[in-house]
């Protein structure tokens, strides 16, 4: 079962995702299929309060930690914190430069 979804979200970062460029704290870079959009979140403890942010959506293997960068589109993110990994995508929140 674990497979099926791993298979999922490999199949969805052939299809939605774009190349990304990903500098990682060691200073090495890789590239990797990545989704960045925009979403909306609620913000403190109440719904009524919302904000945007910036997620980057990658494999879950893929070894990102806090104060690497992510270049797409022409455009250079830093990425901040792990929003979620369900096993097979995470999630990360970036900021542009």
């Amino acid at each position: 079962m674990n497979e099926a979804f791993q298979q999922l979200g490999h199949s969805i970062l052939q299809t939605f995702g774009q190349s990304v460029l990903l500098t990682l704290a060691d200073g090495s870079t890789r590239q990797e299929l990545g989704i960045i959009k925009t979403e909306v979140v609620e913000l403190g403890k109440y719904d009524a309060i919302q904000g945007e942010i910036t997620v980057l959506t990658v494999d879950s293997a893929v070894p990102i930690t806090r104060g690497a960068t992510v270049q797409a589109s022409g455009q250079t993110y830093d990425i901040d914190r792990k929003i979620k990994d369900n096993g097979s995508l995470a999630k990360w929140n970036i900021y542009a430069h």
